[in-house]
């Protein structure tokens, strides 16, 4: 916990300094930062209220009535009487305070150019990611299905993914399960076993990916024109519950259903409860069990089958 808070705390000191918050003019303007934030909230909404600055930005009602009151004696703002409610006023930004915001947003542009042009392709798509997972996190109404909306799916392979799965499994089921460095050579062993004889034909391979990262797979491995395997198929712990695993399922089993397999193997141990949950409800039904001792961990090594015809 003291790591996490120094390391805000730290990043909260750079960012304020890099793009001048501290400073109390904002962009050598007459007016501070917070003042520039409700001048952007009153442009950026058609119809706001003071009250709906005020939850936007968590601020306090006597200052920003105050603030407001002094835009109206500038001529940046107008209020009106909003026509469901006539004790609430509408704000809307003037002529004058429209001319302002431009400006102020135009200086803002500059400002973030300078930062950005410093940076190649791939540190800007790797910056832009870092803050909307921030925003994501930091949101007060925050839970992972804000993240799962910017999980993207993609069907296939690409140079690196093979490596990246088997770095995620032996991660992952070392830190669920309890399994040893020797289950990670395992999952290579069969990534290397799949990629001999792989065939863009009759394979099928669909990835979740989140900030460009892998978080989520599963695969359909050809065996016969009657028969497929179910394998790899995997969701980071963050994105459960999303939904995505559950989509990554269907996909895989409607495939299964449009080339005619009439059966859909996999194999599993009984340690992998929550993936063996969605399997049964998938369909599956469970065909043979045997005790053993695999990975440092004593298990039952589990087939489960689904019938198509």
């Amino acid at each position: 916990m003291e790591q996490i808070i120094s390391n805000i705390r730290s990043f909260n000191r750079f960012y304020t300094s890099h793009i001048g918050l501290l400073n109390q003019q904002f962009l050598d303007s007459p007016y501070s930062l917070t003042e520039v934030r409700i001048l952007y909230e009153i442009g950026a909404h058609e119809n706001i209220t003071a009250q709906h600055i005020c939850d936007l930005l968590n601020l306090d009602k006597g200052y920003v009535s105050r603030l407001l009151n002094s835009f109206l004696k500038k001529d940046i703002i107008q209020k009106m009487k909003c026509e469901d409610d006539a004790r609430s006023l509408i704000i809307t930004l003037s002529d004058k305070g429209q001319q302002l915001l431009h400006e102020l947003q135009t200086k803002s542009d500059k400002q973030i150019a300078s930062f950005e042009n410093k940076l190649g392709t791939e540190e800007k798509s790797m910056l832009i990611n870092s803050m909307r997972t921030i925003q994501n996190l930091l949101s007060k109404d925050y839970n992972n299905s804000m993240l799962a909306k910017e999980v993207t799916f993609r069907e296939g392979l690409k140079p690196g993914d093979i490596g990246y799965l088997i770095y995620l499994h032996g991660l992952l089921y070392a830190r669920e399960s309890g399994y040893s460095l020797q289950f990670e050579g395992y999952v290579a062993k069969t990534f290397y076993d799949f990629l001999g004889s792989y065939s863009e034909a009759d394979d099928r391979v669909w990835l979740a990916e989140y900030n460009q990262q892998i978080i989520g797979c599963i695969a359909i491995v050809h065996h016969n024109s009657e028969e497929a395997q179910l394998r790899w198929f995997l969701t980071h712990p963050i994105f459960r519950g999303t939904g995505i695993g559950k989509r990554l399922l269907n996909v895989a089993l409607e495939y299964c259903k449009e080339r005619d397999y009439s059966n859909i193997f996999l194999l599993t141990t009984s340690i992998q409860e929550r993936a063996i949950s969605m399997y049964k409800k998938a369909g599956f039904v469970q065909t043979h069990a045997v005790e053993s001792t695999q990975w440092g961990k004593p298990l039952y090594e589990e087939r489960f089958d689904l019938k198509l015809i």
